[in-house]
């Protein structure tokens, strides 16, 4: 069956339900193809303000919007959304990426941020991932508090050995007392994949930049998906076992121990856990 669009930019199709929101009508057909080929129904308006007036009037599974847009932007339209308390997970994209607006976007509820120009495989992962969530699996977006200009917790950066921070919904870092810092995945992450098949990590010595694709895995689904990083530094240490064995990797392991590099600018850009 043949793909139809409407006078707005709505792809009749089956699957998930997405919104496309981008100031430019050419990213609407592009996405509109590689998303309905798939099978996913997909709208696509030119404005924030009328990507809200559609989310409060219909169901979305997921919205995908550009980061730089006339009017209200990208991370306007998320904190807006907040505030509404609409709760579809958003999809972040961008040809301008830096990564204060990146780790921003995820501390708002933003399942992935990719920079344009982007490929089908890097589009489908996140898209794939964020349609598997259910409300109940899905973190809420952090709220910011009186005193906490950043919508995080300033952490010491006096350390003890076991402090843990987290890059929401990608990775975490736990402290070690020889002053390295041991990577993982989050669980949030895991939970939405198939089996792993396949893990690329960095390698020993190599250098590792916070907000950066820091692991790379395949599923048995043939998908690929891109992990973020929660701080920079230097590789001295990956786990052999969790490379050769990526089907048992999981939330409790550690993938690479790093040098880190800037850790009083880059711990607070990330959640404290308990």
């Amino acid at each position: 069956m043949g793909m139809e669009s409407d006078a707005e930019g709505t792809t009749k199709g089956v699957g998930g339900r997405i919104l496309v929101v981008d100031d430019e009508e050419i990213i609407h057909v592009s996405l509109g193809r590689m998303l309905g080929r798939q099978g996913h129904h997909v709208d696509a308006v030119l404005e924030s303000s009328r990507a809200l007036e559609r989310l409060c009037s219909e169901n979305y599974d997921l919205v995908i919007t550009d980061l730089m847009m006339p009017g209200m932007d990208g991370i306007q339209l998320m904190k807006k959304m907040r505030d509404l308390g609409l709760a579809a997970p958003v999809l972040m994209i961008t040809g301008y990426p830096t990564i204060k607006t990146a780790l921003e976007a995820l501390r708002l509820g933003a399942v992935d941020y990719l920079a344009k120009p982007f490929t089908r495989s890097e589009l489908l992962g996140p898209v794939n991932r964020a349609l598997r969530r259910t409300p109940q699996a899905t973190e809420p977006p952090v709220v910011q508090t009186p005193g906490d200009a950043d919508g995080v917790s300033e952490p010491e950066i006096s350390l003890l050995p076991g402090d843990r921070f987290r890059l929401r919904e990608h990775s975490w870092a736990v402290y070690r007392q020889d002053g390295t810092m041991e990577l993982g995945i989050e669980s949030s992450f895991l939970e939405t994949l198939d089996v792993v098949v396949g893990v690329e990590l960095p390698s020993e010595n190599d250098l590792i930049e916070q907000g950066f694709v820091g692991f790379r895995l395949k599923t048995k689904a043939n998908e690929e998906h891109n992990v973020f990083v929660p701080l920079s530094g230097q590789v001295v240490d990956v786990n052999r076992e969790a490379a050769e064995s990526p089907a048992d990797i999981s939330a409790d392991l550690w993938l690479v121990r790093i040098v880190p590099s800037r850790l009083e600018t880059e711990l607070p850009l990330l959640l404290r856990s308990e």
